[in-house]
């Protein structure tokens, strides 16, 4: 699944502008299996950031997406992908912000999240999610085989992010937004249909230009 979503990335991000000899760095990245189809494909360099990467096979920088460990202006492309969801509220516009601190001028970022009212957002919770905790984890575990042990959401470390909350904090961190994509069902235009597009997008794409 990661390598067909590598090439939907690639895909759709060169429409705008071409991976080869370009610096680029995939924040939130995991073990890096994303960042090594995409180094072994394309004559790039490109570094994994991930807070615990878990048997890394790329290059892998530890860190978190609110304190990226570069300096201002060093990323050509920036890849941040499913990521926020994952991330506190209260860092989520220090962490857009830092991306922003770490492109050059003119850099491309393909940031995608899973908007909260899809049934896809809720990960290991889903399509419970909209739930309270306690109902949406006794369904879960009464379905699924894989049991759930986390109490809360927060303990899961899966948090509410829409379209239109995503939206802002992207403008807000200064960016400017080029397209919106269905990563997953590729019907690009319910992207454009406000609340529709919370629940008919299972991960939407933004394109953003510094």
């Amino acid at each position: 699944m990661r390598k067909y979503f590598a090439k939907i990335l690639v895909y759709d991000l060169t429409k705008y502008t071409n991976l080869d000899n370009k610096k680029i760095l995939d924040v939130g990245g995991a073990s890096g299996e994303f960042s090594k189809y995409i180094g072994e494909n394309f004559n790039c360099q490109i570094i994994n950031l991930d807070p615990e990467p878990v048997n890394p096979v790329w290059k892998t920088v530890k860190a978190t997406a609110d304190k990226i460990p570069f300096e201002d202006n060093t990323f050509d492309i920036v890849f941040f992908r499913g990521v926020l969801e994952h991330i506190q509220p209260k860092f989520q516009q220090a962490s857009i912000n830092e991306i922003f601190r770490v492109m050059k001028q003119d850099s491309f970022g393909y940031f995608v999240i899973p908007p909260w009212y899809n049934f896809h957002a809720g990960h290991g919770l889903k399509p419970f999610h909209l739930l309270p905790f306690p109902i949406a984890k006794f369904l879960r575990n009464l379905f699924f085989k894989k049991k759930i042990t986390h109490n809360s959401y927060e303990e899961a470390s899966l948090y509410k992010v829409t379209h239109k909350s995503t939206q802002y904090k992207i403008n807000k961190a200064g960016f400017s937004t080029l397209a919106t994509l269905d990563t997953h069902l590729r019907m690009h235009f319910i992207t454009k249909i406000p609340l529709i597009r919370e629940a008919l997008v299972p991960a939407v794409a933004f394109i953003v230009k510094k």
